[in-house]
């Protein structure tokens, strides 16, 4: 048994029962406690949380740490564990040698849970990277975090995501090996509707891969079998033809509207804005983009920023999820750069906490995640200094 001591970058080893005092607490279920707390576990799960100032006597605890603030571990909703957030062609060229892809995939696990992320949801990668690290971390045979894997992609065979999933020439094809890909497992359903932004040009978005009835199809299919869909999808066109199809939720959204904003709180569809792909590269400069790119980048992080803020205000569901794997989205740290990046919008730190815990289980489809109560596992929690 273990617990994430994140503060600090390391796993505790634990019993299986015991007790000590922690400064205080904080889950959404549970609210803000900022006072010394008796924390009692047994069978590896939470048995008891209760003041110090409401109990009459204790014994002094084996374990000491009342320095720390007991949170629900964090959950990543939008991850690649096949890529290495260094260069992306390089990246896919080390796919030949899926020894050394596997390799770097347990440094990245082992990171995440050392930072006290319990959970990612993976978008995929053609060769299965993911879902096999899934399946390792399920069977005890890696060290990680609960892995959601979509497998691999849905998209328009000859467009932009051809690295995530192999590609349907049209929905003819899809529909002939929709039962296959199914079969092959999935968490959920990944649909690619358009392609990526341009840092070159403002507003300019990569073509739509299907009509509105085509992704509506798609859609259907995996709800159907109780399969919850994410939509890679930004500019005003794509965005609006994946909330007329019912997706779960929009990852990315660069460009987003008001009135899509307005129509995924009628549909209660979520959108993780991951605001770290575009926020990093200007957190962290390099030479590697031009000087138009960077004043261009600016101008999109500046109107993503305020959209998030507005969707805040208008009560959509957010979520907190980094794209980790893409260029200046390292593995695991980059959660803590868009967690800021979602306070710099002007949601209130506590309120972000609770999107990358309780609103990004409801994303993941797995409410027992992202919590903290009688009976939530200890590995599940993570420790921290400050909150």
């Amino acid at each position: 048994m273990y617990i994430s001591c994140s503060s600090e970058r390391k796993i505790l080893e634990i019993p299986d029962e015991g007790e000590t005092i922690i400064a205080g607490y904080w889950s959404h279920e549970r609210g803000m406690c900022s006072q010394p707390v008796l924390l009692k576990w047994k069978d590896g799960k939470v048995n008891s949380l209760k003041a110090l100032s409401h109990l009459e006597s204790h014994t002094e605890p084996s374990l000491l740490w009342s320095s720390y603030f007991l949170l629900p571990g964090w959950l990543d909703a939008h991850v690649h564990l096949a890529l290495d957030s260094l260069d992306f062609y390089q990246c896919l060229e080390n796919w030949d040698q899926p020894l050394l892809i596997e390799d770097n995939i347990k440094v990245f696990l082992q990171r995440y849970v050392e930072m006290g992320i319990v959970a990612i949801r993976d978008g995929g990668d053609l060769p299965g990277f993911s879902w096999k690290a899934k399946n390792k971390v399920n069977e005890g045979l890696w060290s990680g975090p609960k892995v959601i894997s979509v497998h691999e992609a849905v998209g328009r065979a000859g467009m932009y995501g051809r690295f995530l999933g192999r590609g349907f020439q049209d929905l003819r094809e899809w529909q002939e090996k929709e039962s296959d890909f199914f079969n092959q497992g999935i968490d959920q359903l990944k649909v690619i509707v358009t392609g990526l932004i341009r840092f070159d040009d403002f507003s300019r978005v990569g073509p739509n891969q299907w009509t509105v009835e085509e992704l509506r199809e798609i859609v259907e299919a995996a709800h159907e079998r109780q399969i919850l869909v994410m939509a890679h999808a930004s500019g005003e066109e794509g965005i609006s033809l994946a909330v007329e199809a019912g997706v779960d939720s929009i990852e990315h959204g660069y460009y987003m509207t008001t009135k899509d904003l307005e129509r995924m709180r009628e549909k209660s569809i979520a959108w993780v804005p991951t605001v770290s792909p575009i926020g990093n590269i200007l957190k962290y400069p390099s030479d590697r983009y031009s000087p138009h790119e960077v004043d261009t980048l600016k101008r999109i992080l500046e109107a993503h920023l305020a959209k998030i803020h507005e969707a805040y205000c208008l009560n959509v569901r957010l979520g907190v999820g980094t794209d980790a794997g893409a260029y200046q989205v390292p593995h695991a740290e980059s959660l803590y750069d868009e967690i800021d990046w979602m306070v710099q919008s002007g949601i209130p730190r506590l309120e972000v906490y609770g999107m990358a815990t309780h609103e990004n289980a409801r994303i993941f489809g797995r409410p027992e995640l992202g919590r903290l109560d009688v009976g939530t596992p200890m590995n599940q929690l993570q420790l921290v200094k400050n909150i």
